[in-house]
């Protein structure tokens, strides 16, 4: 899956925007009751629900950087899980720094939205797995 181009998303209009697949694996690995399918970001939430946490990256780059990784967290994260409170699907990935992809389970259809992307700390991911909340993903051969 290429980059995000994020400049050609923002200017758009609000709509669905593919930017990744809830594949089997994952499903299994979570115990999900949903097929495989699309998931989308609305043009709207770069600006809406990303740009929020941009100060909380090391630098401007690694905030762009992991922006326009999001296809590439969904596609090959190194862990996932799912939010204990809202049942957001969470997926991370080790780039500059350690970004996490909450993705919205719409309630009613089942349809998959990307809903933020954030980083974590080294200690909250080491925690999280101690604990069980995020486990290690291996994509199956």
């Amino acid at each position: 899956m290429k980059e995000l181009d994020i400049n050609s998303i923002k200017k758009g209009k609000s709509k669905n925007i593919k930017i990744g697949e809830l594949s089997q694996d994952v499903i299994n690995l979570l115990n999900l009751d949903l097929k495989p399918q699309n998931i989308n970001i609305w043009s709207t939430r770069i600006e809406e629900h990303c740009e929020k946490h941009k100060n909380e990256y090391s630098s401007p780059t690694a905030y762009n950087q992991a922006i326009k990784s999001i296809p590439l967290i969904i596609q090959q994260p190194d862990f996932i899980g799912l939010h204990s409170k809202n049942g957001n699907i969470q997926y991370i990935k080790k780039l500059d720094d350690i970004s996490l992809v909450g993705i919205q389970i719409i309630k009613g259809n089942g349809n998959l939205l990307f809903r933020t992307i954030f980083p974590i700390t080294e200690a909250k991911l080491n925690y999280s797995l101690k604990i069980g909340k995020f486990i290690p993903y291996e994509k199956n051969k």
